[in-house]
């Protein structure tokens, strides 16, 4: 019969079962011979997960010990004399690991992003911004794990908490003294990052996403804000633009314990926090100017410095990105100077707001071509936004190639559609991931949300078709922009995912060798 054991005295336990060199998975198919599997239910809906299932292919794939949450579960493989059974055990495997492995977060300086948008490329450039041979800073996120310039791909945003207190480790192994990380709203939500220890915490925005997960914009907010509760935490950098942000900058402050920085593009929204005095530091973004597709601003942090810096960004919100690095770089220790130099070497990130060189093609010659990641309402509202003055400098059209992405929120799709009727010149309505939907469908939602007579609309299902369309149609002197996928190198279509590259097809359409 299956051990219980209290939490306290498992790991010692478990240590009388594996050896200390011993890793510990969620994931049977990870389990070498004499690893640990944990096994637990966690999510909901369509989301939920229950590894449980997997207790037999782990202990045959050679597992020292099995842990799992013994709730509303019955198996003839219980029995087994390596198994042990620790109540509610989602909500204490990243506790659990992280002891395991002797809590590499509390010897790593961690920091973590959150927010609907701009994790990405927030923790990309910040992992770049901190690297240095003597102080390695690693990366853990959409574009995967490791150190800029040697990612591995994972597939994932934030990762289950046996395999973040690994990487974790490993990239403590490895030599990183620090780690930046995406926070993702599921991740905060299902206890994954438990047992992390955050010397800083960044907040970027909260629009509407996920709420086929989380079903309301209230419980979505309550996850992105447990972030900022974490022990530990000294240093919480909210970008001010955003209302929910100035809401969770007040409670931070009402609260005490945790240094608030506000930033914000706009100076007019930090009025009235004056009274915080010096429990609120205060950044902003001063005579912005645009300067073909980046940026020339003055970067002011109030009453201690200020510096004026060229930050080569594509679109407002990226310019929003680069002051919250530059503002997390201050939190870290670096002097304003010091910081301003590092946000002038930024590169863009793959899919966001990335620029595609395209080298030939007479139709073709002059013509921006933007992919950017964009699949929520507010994403391709801002970026295409940000893309408009630099349209308005060339003289020409916004072209917008998109879809929406199939089994997720449908509350969001004709939101999308009405937004790029506004904001775009021309559209083409094509398929994202459909996963298991039909694509006409989901672009029949799209299109719900837009005018039924638009002569500037077209519907091309087929991606690749669709991007080749606007590639060859547009002037010279336009920008298109290819929202939805960005760093994806896939389609997912019934179940099934075929290779797919945004910047591959748009080169291949312009001409251009690949």
């Amino acid at each position: 019969m299956a051990l219980n054991i209290e939490p306290n005295h498992l790991i010692e336990y478990l240590h009388s079962l594996a050896s200390p060199s011993a890793k510990v998975s969620a994931d049977s198919r990870q389990i070498e011979s004499g690893d640990i599997f944990f096994a637990y239910p966690v999510g909901h809906g369509n989301a939920l997960r229950d590894g449980r299932h997997y207790i037999d292919a782990a202990l045959k794939n050679g597992a020292a010990a099995v842990v799992f949450d013994p709730a509303h579960f019955e198996s003839p493989f219980l029995d087994h004399p390596q198994c042990v059974a620790v109540e509610n055990l989602a909500t204490k495997v990243g506790e659990l690991c992280a002891q395991w492995y002797g809590y590499p977060s509390q010897k790593l300086r961690m920091i973590g992003v959150t927010g609907t948008n701009g994790k990405t490329s927030i923790t990309q450039w910040l992992a770049s911004a901190l690297d240095g041979a003597d102080h390695r800073t690693a990366v853990l996120g959409t574009l995967g794990t490791g150190f800029v310039g040697s990612l591995v791909q994972t597939g994932y945003t934030t990762p289950d908490a046996p395999r973040l207190q690994t990487q974790l480790q490993e990239l403590l192994t490895a030599g990183a003294s620090q780690v930046v990380m995406e926070a993702s709203s599921h991740a905060l939500e299902q206890g994954r990052i438990t047992g992390v220890q955050f010397n800083c915490a960044v907040f970027t925005n909260l629009t509407q996403d996920h709420l086929d997960y989380h079903g309301n914009m209230a419980d979505y907010a309550e996850a992105k804000a447990s972030l900022f509760a974490f022990a530990g935490l000294e240093h919480a950098v909210i970008n001010f633009d955003d209302a929910f942000g100035r809401e969770l900058g007040m409670k931070l402050l009402a609260k005490g314990g945790i240094k608030v920085w506000a930033y914000a593009l706009s100076k007019d929204a930090l009025n009235g926090f004056e009274k915080f005095g010096q429990r609120l530091e205060r950044v902003y973004a001063d005579d912005i100017i645009l300067n073909g597709v980046t940026y020339d601003a003055k970067l002011v942090h109030e009453g201690v410095s200020e510096n004026v810096v060229h930050i080569p960004v594509v679109g407002e919100f990226n310019l929003s990105n680069a002051l919250a690095v530059w503002t997390v770089l201050l939190t870290q220790g670096l002097h304003a100077d010091e910081a301003s130099k590092r946000i002038a070497k930024l590169r863009s990130v793959p899919g966001r707001m990335e620029l595609i060189p395209l080298t030939r093609g007479n139709k073709s010659e002059g013509l921006l071509v933007i992919v950017d990641y964009a699949h929520t309402p507010d994403a391709l509202q801002k970026t295409l936004q940000a893309i408009r003055p630099i349209a308005e400098q060339r003289k020409g059209k916004i072209w917008c190639v998109f879809g929406c992405g199939g089994d997720r929120d449908v509350g969001k799709r004709s939101k999308m559609g009405a937004v790029a009727e506004q904001l775009a010149d021309q559209i083409i309505i094509t398929s994202d991931n459909p996963r298991t939907e039909e694509p006409l469908e989901i672009i029949k939602m799209i299109r719900a949300g837009m005018a039924e007579d638009a002569s500037n609309i077209q519907t091309i299902a087929d991606r690749a078709a669709a991007i080749m369309a606007a590639v060859r149609h547009a002037d010279a002197q336009d920008i298109v922009l290819v929202a939805g996928k960005g760093h994806e190198t896939s389609q997912e279509i019934n179940g099934k995912k075929f290779d797919f590259s945004d910047q591959e097809h748009i080169l291949l359409a312009a001409g251009s060798a690949v």
